[in-house]
This record gives structure tokens, sequence and C-alpha cells, in this order.
């Protein structure tokens, strides 16, 4: 009789398990935080590193923009009025070379693009540490993968609660601040325009930055420097098939102040050695590049927050260039092009007292 009703306690018990981990699966289905299954026309709150794949695999678009911090502030309605294409952008601040590479390969999966924006930071080239920010089973489609998604401690301890939140507040109607709103909308996922006020964009905010080596570039190491961003490029690029689509590469307008630092500390001619290497190895398959390194608004820090990262303004004239063309590199133009970088280099001053430090 006791292992009878043993036997009937365990049996329950599995019974009530069972049955709770299928309701917390068919709850976070019904959510999906992630995105992992389907995209809502409303969202509740994204997060790049967990909605990036989910995005890729279930919006849709035919083009793709792919980059660093300093592409985050893409207007996304421009891209659709200048370029005429369904654009998705899944930038991430401090995104690695083989991040990059993981999101075009599901891209590619999908066969969703047809048209690919990369952005190009030199300084992913000078070092490799094979690390990830995004979960790995986020990109996998089978069934453990799936299951570990369902009970994850993500999705379970910072997003679900924060979703339900805010789909109580959209039940009945509050209105919420600008930000939030932002960082609900796909078009403006990881656009930080909002997160900074005045005072802390422009000039004066630049130097102050400068000088107290905020936001500054994690040093480089010089030693066989150009070898080894040689041999991560060439890692890279074979994470592309270049024929699969058209692939527009482009090099960000980081500020002359940036550049005026590399030179004093002894990779700005490798930086550009490697980015002719880099131009070299796409353009002859037939990839298009655009260099806005010698930009004039290089010289003018007031469209900067700090040495690399530029306002809103800037990105919208990158997507106008793209449409129209300038600063596409060609056969041609791309010596010029360096040599007006060289040149805004060497004729960048700072302001005022900040050039004598």
């Amino acid at each position: 009789m006791i292992k009878t009703n043993a036997g009937k306690w365990l049996a329950a018990f599995l019974a009530l398990v069972l049955a709770a981990a299928v309701l917390l699966a068919a709850v976070a289905y019904a959510i999906d935080p992630f995105l992992q299954f389907r995209v809502r026309d409303h969202v509740y709150m994204l997060r790049g590193w967990f909605v990036d794949s989910g995005l890729i695999e279930n919006y849709d678009y035919d083009t793709l923009i792919v980059g660093s911090s300093v592409t985050q502030n893409f207007d996304m309605n421009l891209f659709r009025s200048e370029l005429g294409v369904r654009p998705l952008h899944v930038g991430m601040g401090g995104i690695r070379a083989n991040e990059i590479q993981k999101l075009i390969a599901l891209a590619y999966e999908t066969g969703k693009a047809d048209r690919f924006y990369v952005g190009v930071d030199l300084h992913m080239f000078s070092a490799d540490d094979g690390m990830s920010h995004y979960p790995e089973y986020l990109f996998r489609k089978d069934i453990l993968s799936r299951l570990r998604y369902l009970f994850s401690y993500e999705v379970w301890f910072r997003y679900i609660p924060i979703d339900l939140v805010f789909m109580v507040l959209d039940l009945v109607g509050v209105k919420l601040p600008e930000k939030i709103e932002s960082n609900r909308s796909i078009d403006k996922l990881e656009d930080w325009r909002l997160d900074f006020p005045e005072t802390s964009v422009g000039e004066a905010a630049v130097l102050r930055n400068y000088e107290e080596k905020q936001y500054s570039v994690s040093e480089v190491d010089v030693t066989d420097l150009f070898q080894r961003m040689k041999t991560n490029i060439d890692s890279f690029l074979e994470g592309f098939s270049l024929d699969r689509g058209s692939h527009i590469f482009f090099f960000p307008p980081y500020s002359a102040l940036f550049w005026r630092d590399a030179r004093n500390s002894g990779y700005f001619d490798v930086y550009l050695q490697a980015k002719q290497y880099f131009v070299e190895q796409v353009t002859k398959q037939n990839a298009v590049v655009f260099d806005f390194q010698s930009a004039e608004c290089t010289l003018d820090l007031n469209n900067y927050r700090d040495t690399t990262h530029y306002l809103p303004p800037v990105n919208d004239w990158m997507v106008r260039c793209f449409a129209n063309g300038d600063y596409r590199v060609t056969p041609e133009n791309f010596g010029r092009l360096l040599e007006k970088q060289r040149e805004n280099t060497d004729r960048f001053r700072l302001p005022g007292a900040a050039e004598a430090q």
C-alpha cells in the first residue's frame, strides 16, 4: 500500500511538473520576447544581443545593415526614401568581426536580403579574441536550443516581467516617454540619439571626454600589426559570399582627432595600409566600398560626441551618399581619398589650450 501511494504521489508530482513546464513554455512562446518565432506589429522591449537573430529570421526586409555603434543612428525611413529598400538594422555597440560574420551567415541562410551594408571598423582587425556577446542557442533551430530559449534565465527573469508590464500599460492606454517608446521600435533598434543630452555632445563634450580618456578606443599593439590585421581581414572575408547579392562595405567617418591620436600612437599608416588591403580584396569580387574617413565633417568636432561617434545628421548624410555615389571608392579616386585623409589629419588642430595637452 505504501509503495502504491508513493508511486501515485510521484506520478502526480511528475504530471504537475510537466504541466507547469508546458504552461511556462506556452507563455514564453506567446510573449516571445526575443522574436524567435514571429515579429509582432507592436513589440515590448528590444535588446539587440537577444533579438538580432530573431529579426533576421522573421522580419520583412530585403536590405540588412550591420555594424558597430557608429551605425546605430541610421534612419530607416531615409533608407526607404533614398534607396527604395526595405531595411533592417542590426548593428550593435562593441560588435566583433566574428559576430558580424554570424549575423551575415544567418541572413544568407534565410535568403531574405539581396543587399548588405556592412560597417568596417579597422580596430576590429587589430585583435580577435573569438568571443561573442550573442547567446549561441539563439542562432540554432534544433529542439533543444528552442527549449533552452523558452526556459532561459534571460527570458524569464529579465524580459518577460518587463514585457508583461508594458502589456498592461498598453492595455490601459498609458502614454510612455519618447525614450521608452524608442526602445520598442525595430527601426530604432539600439539607436542612442536620445541617450545623450545636448551638453554631452559637440566640441566641448568631445574635448572633455578626450582629456578624461572616456570612450577611448583600446590601445593598439603595433608589433606586427599589419600582418595581424591582414590575417584577421582574410578570416573575416571568408565569412562572406560576395556573389550572393550586393555587398556595400563602408568605413565610418571617425573624427580627425581619432586619426591624430592614431598617428601619434604609431598605427595611422598601418591602418591605412590595412584599409587599402581590405578594399583590394573585396572590390576584386565586385563588392562596393564607401570611404567616408576623408570627409570634411571629420574636422568639425561639433559633429561628434567623442572621437569616433558622430551625430545623426552625419548618418543621414551617409545614406544620401549611398544613394548618389559620393565617397564611393574607385580605382581612380582611392589614392586621392587616402591622401585627403592624411591631409586632414595633418591640418587638424585641437582648439585652444587643449592642443598643448
